[in-house]
């Protein structure tokens, strides 16, 4: 097997997902809402399929996509739980979507009479969400058209209002203020429906940032996504959870040579040894998602010390200053992050590059071999 590799922690997972679980009965004394666990993205990098049998096995009662390809990943597999398509499928992918047994979010007229026929031509009821955009801008009906669009999925006759849903951007950062704003028209567009006389099925809106600080949001269920993966969706969050990271990057050390002071190091002669040295080579890059805009920023850990990354991340390797008298050699295993608290995590990594953890976790390429501890 390759050296570099990703190391999944299912165990770190389902410990996340019952740590939202625990936090939220916590908050409301008693039963906690159901969990939609996000697997989209291939996991956020850590795995569909695996993620999401131990999402289930953990409590979850339904899975998050974004295209109907994951969905049939999913199925493929024989999970038959509902999984809910967060992403708006083509024409062409909508009898499938009903075959499939997906659950669509949907927010206009049109949409919704094409999966209606999309399920007759299946001969299938196919249960549908409600999305209202209460504030993201992105997919969602205005909330005064809520009330009409309602009825017309109940009068469709392929079709069930399974939910109805929102969702929030700004509910990890300190200014509340936007987000209680979002969930009072949220709640009350939700009241609007039910006085027209349209059940509006699963109410849903709390994303990790409002499972984490907005408990009037939980409503029927909550959609996590970054926090069962091990990290808090933004700096500004107080850390009152035990969340753990799940994905380990690891890698090992290949090659070493000691080299004289001054000596350039990798691509453009960007760094220069201050001093005689050892240089480690690690053979992980940019190729398999680990950023080049760690090149002399980063860091990794080798056996339980932290060690500077130097020069600039090439495609296939990069390197490392181990010291003019080295504790570690050819074989080490290097620890590019990962849930140990003496070493890099994905949430430092995010900072160093100007992003955000999901990015570096997704970003994590194919050829990456992804192993599983239970």
């Amino acid at each position: 097997m390759r050296a570099t590799r990703a190391v999944i922690r299912l165990a770190n997972f389902q410990h996340n997902i019952r740590e939202l679980r625990r936090h939220m009965e916590s908050q409301r004394g008693g039963e906690a809402p159901q969990i939609c666990v996000a697997v989209k993205a291939d996991g956020y990098g850590h795995g569909i399929l695996r993620c999401a049998e131990a999402a289930l096995e953990a409590g979850a009662s339904s899975l998050g996509v974004a295209a109907v390809s994951e969905g049939a990943m999913l199925r493929d597999a024989g999970i038959r739980e509902p999984i809910l398509l967060f992403g708006i499928a083509r024409k062409g992918e909508l009898e499938e979507l009903a075959e499939l047994g997906l659950s669509p979010f949907v927010a206009d007229e049109t949409y919704i009479r094409l999966l209606d026929e999309a399920a007759a031509s299946a001969g299938v009821k196919l249960n549908v969400h409600l999305k209202v955009d209460t504030g993201m801008g992105r997919i969602g009906c205005r909330p005064d058209e809520a009330p009409r669009l309602a009825s017309q999925i109940q009068h469709a006759k392929r079709l069930r209002l399974a939910g109805t849903a929102t969702h929030f951007p700004v509910a990890d950062e300190d200014d509340s203020s936007f987000t209680h704003e979002q969930i009072e028209l949220f709640l009350r567009t939700v009241k609007h429906i039910r006085e027209a006389g349209t059940d509006p099925g699963v109410v849903h809106a709390a994303n990790s940032g409002a499972i984490i600080g907005y408990p009037d949001a939980w409503a029927d269920m909550v959609r996590p996504g970054i926090s069962v993966y091990g990290y808090y969706p933004s700096a500004d969050q107080k850390r009152t959870l035990d969340l753990r990271p799940v994905m380990e990057l690891v890698s090992e050390i290949v090659f070493v040579k000691r080299v004289a002071p001054d000596t350039p190091i990798s691509y453009g002669c960007t760094y220069r040894t201050p001093q005689e040295t050892v240089i480690a080579t690690i053979p992980a890059g940019y190729g398999d998602g680990f950023n080049r805009l760690l090149s002399s920023t980063g860091r990794v850990l080798i056996d339980g010390k932290t060690y500077p990354i130097v020069g600039r991340v090439c495609m296939d390797q990069f390197m490392v200053d181990i010291g003019a008298k080295p504790e570690c050699c050819v074989g080490s295993t290097v620890t590019l992050f990962g849930p140990d608290p003496a070493g890099p995590n994905a949430e430092e990594l995010a900072e160093l590059c100007s992003t955000i953890p999901y990015e570096i976790l997704t970003g994590i390429t194919a050829r990456v071999p992804r192993i599983y501890l239970d």
